[in-house]
């Protein structure tokens, strides 16, 4: 195809204005120039465009010229190259530590233990983010300028906050100190007392804060210094709360006096003081404690005084075993040691408060009898003692070792006395010889006294003994028989012998004149060289009431004592072989009432000659 086939208009052509069709027809041709040059304009501006966006096109994936990143140029890099380069380049924020200043000393956390390190994610972001944005023609217009002006991206840091503030307070608390309450403990050598200590800790939180507001700048050095304040930290409890519980401790230490009745029984200090302990309060606070299950093994001696054993019910009977009458039991009786411990620690308790308690009373229970009286009542009629009476006596050959008058014990002991009989002793007792157990005591032998002189010697402690119940229970009394002088284990004016010799007899009786049969029981008992014997007269209680006048006392003679030398003694050997008793006439009377009306009237006149005391020397 030729081009000459198609017109050609020149630039000049269309600049030069022609006059005759300017003016031909009355036509302007202004506007058709003011549109060509618009046209032109725009084509001129899609070219200029369409290079910038070719020019865009191809950063794609890149940052674009012009950039860097903490002076680190990262123009043309891709995202992995831009990260790469900026990690080598700004390894150095993660190398350096912070360091904990405390009056206490110092600690040291290095920055790898809460991960600072360079954000390259945000500053890589913010690299490749750079220069574009706005709509395509000012995203073009920014490009040209980054490329010709340039552009830098402030360094960022990233941290652990949380593995920041948990390194410092890990590290603080390495340092700090707990508090001490002050102690107080009982010892073998005393109360002693460890005094309260102040605690100290320091403020981790506010220097995890201060540490972090400089870590978050890039531009932190390698060694950031902060402070972390001391906090001092007092105890619970200090010395003054200490000082009150050795205080009342010291209250509590003292003799304890345990009492019952009139007996008395005192536990010492020392004893006292090992009970003591000390425990927390409700407070917190030490105060004095009593270990309450210590006390009782210190009560063994209160416990052994006021043991009293139960005593069941009894049965009086005949001879031939016939029950005529019950003896009512009693009850026993035993500390009761958990409830005096119980009393003793709390009069501890108020010592340590201040209060003064003289004694604590001792806590006793009862010990039923195996048989009640009750029960034993369904085959026998309730009898009471009537009268009674105890004789000591010095254990010796004068009275066969004891044997002669607890041996007339045990023999009469059961007796029964039906109403209107008689008790005589020669009949109760049968006969007296060694087979029964009886051997050679002493009797009185014209002016002297032989130790072992008669067989069944020393009898006469059981029968005045016996005739002394029978007199306080109001039977009818019938015979009686002093000795020829006064021994004072017996009662004055009351004492009643018994012997057989040269066909004379002196004996004791007396008559049942109650309406219901009467029991005559003994008891026989030692300790080391002293013996005891008692008889006791049982019987229903029909009113009678009895008094005995005081001895009226005449006619004494002093008695004395001489010193013999004698051949039947080895020399130097003394030997008292007569006791001194005054003569003298006694007068003691006795009446018996029932229901106001004198049923006995008795009086004892007694005649003791004078005796005068023996002391035999070998010569």
């Amino acid at each position: 195809m030729r081009h000459d086939a198609y017109p050609v208009t020149t630039i000049d052509e269309v600049l030069v204005p022609d006059t005759n069709v300017a003016t031909a027809g009355g036509r302007r041709v202004w506007p058709r120039l003011l549109i060509g040059f618009l046209v032109g304009f725009v084509l001129c501006i899609g070219i200029v465009a369409g290079a910038l966006l070719a020019w865009d096109a191809s950063y794609e994936g890149r940052v674009l010229p012009g950039v860097d990143v903490a002076g680190v140029d990262v123009s043309g890099l891709d995202y992995g190259q831009a990260s790469g380069v900026l990690e080598t380049a700004l390894q150095g924020y993660s190398v350096g530590r912070v360091v904990v200043h405390m009056n206490a000393g110092d600690v040291a956390v290095p920055f790898d233990r809460f991960s600072r390190r360079p954000d390259i994610t945000a500053m890589v972001d913010a690299a490749m983010r750079a220069g574009r944005s706005g709509n395509p023609l000012e995203r073009a217009v920014a490009e040209v300028r980054l490329a010709t002006s340039h552009a830098s991206i402030e360094p960022v840091v990233a941290l652990d906050r949380v593995a920041l503030a948990n390194w410092v307070d890990n590290a603080v608390a390495k340092l700090q100190r707990p508090p001490v309450d002050s102690h107080v403990a009982m010892t073998p050598e005393g109360i002693q007392v460890s005094p309260a200590r102040d605690g100290r800790t320091f403020d981790g939180a506010a220097a995890a804060a201060a540490a972090l507001e400089i870590l978050a700048d890039p531009s932190a050095p390698a060694e950031v210094v902060v402070e972390a304040a001391a906090v001092s930290i007092k105890p619970a409890h200090g010395d003054r709360e200490a000082a009150l519980a050795k205080a009342a401790a010291e209250r509590m230490i003292g003799d304890v006096l345990v009492t019952r009745g009139k007996k008395k029984w005192k536990i010492k200090a020392a004893t006292v003081r090992s009970w003591i302990g000390f425990e927390a309060a409700a407070d917190g606070s030490p105060w004095p404690v009593v270990d309450e299950a210590a006390i009782p093994a210190s009560l063994k001696k209160v416990a052994k005084a006021l043991r009293r054993s139960p005593a069941s019910a009894t049965y009086l009977k005949t001879r031939g075993g016939k029950v005529v009458g019950v003896v009512a039991a009693s009850d026993g009786r035993r500390l009761d040691k958990a409830a005096t411990a119980t009393a003793i620690a709390e009069t501890l308790a108020e010592r340590a408060m201040g209060a003064t308690v003289p004694s604590v009373k001792a806590q006793v229970e009862k010990v039923p009898p195996k048989l009640s009286t009750a029960e034993a009542l369904k085959k026998g009629p309730l009898m009471q003692r009537l009268g009674s009476w105890k004789t000591w006596f010095p254990v010796g050959e004068r009275n066969y070792n004891g044997a002669n008058i607890w041996l007339p014990a045990k023999i009469i002991d059961g007796t029964v006395l039906m109403p209107g009989q008689r008790f005589e002793w020669w009949r109760a007792l049968g006969p007296v010889t060694p087979a029964r157990g009886f051997g050679p005591g002493g009797f009185i032998a014209g002016n002297h006294t032989e130790p072992t002189g008669a067989l069944g010697g020393g009898m006469c402690s059981s029968s005045t003994t016996l005739f002394n119940a029978a007199l306080r229970a109001g039977l009818k009394m019938g015979a009686r028989a002093n000795h020829k002088y006064y021994i004072n284990r017996y009662p004055l004016g009351l004492d009643a012998t018994v012997s057989k010799s040269g066909g004379g007899t002196q004996t004791v009786s007396f008559t049942n004149d109650m309406k219901d049969p009467i029991v005559i029981r003994t008891f026989r008992y030692r300790a080391g060289g002293v013996g005891w014997v008692r008889y006791e007269i049982w019987g229903i209680p029909d009113g009678r009431k009895v008094s005995i006048s005081k001895p009226s006392v005449w006619n004494v003679r002093k008695a004395t004592t001489r010193t013999v030398y004698v051949s039947t003694l080895p020399k130097g050997v003394r030997e008292q072989t007569e006791y001194p008793a005054n003569g003298m006439s006694v007068s003691v009377s006795r009446v018996v009432r029932r229901n106001g009306k004198v049923i006995h009237r008795d009086t004892y006149r007694t005649n003791y000659v004078l005796w005068n005391g023996r002391i035999e020397i070998g010569r």
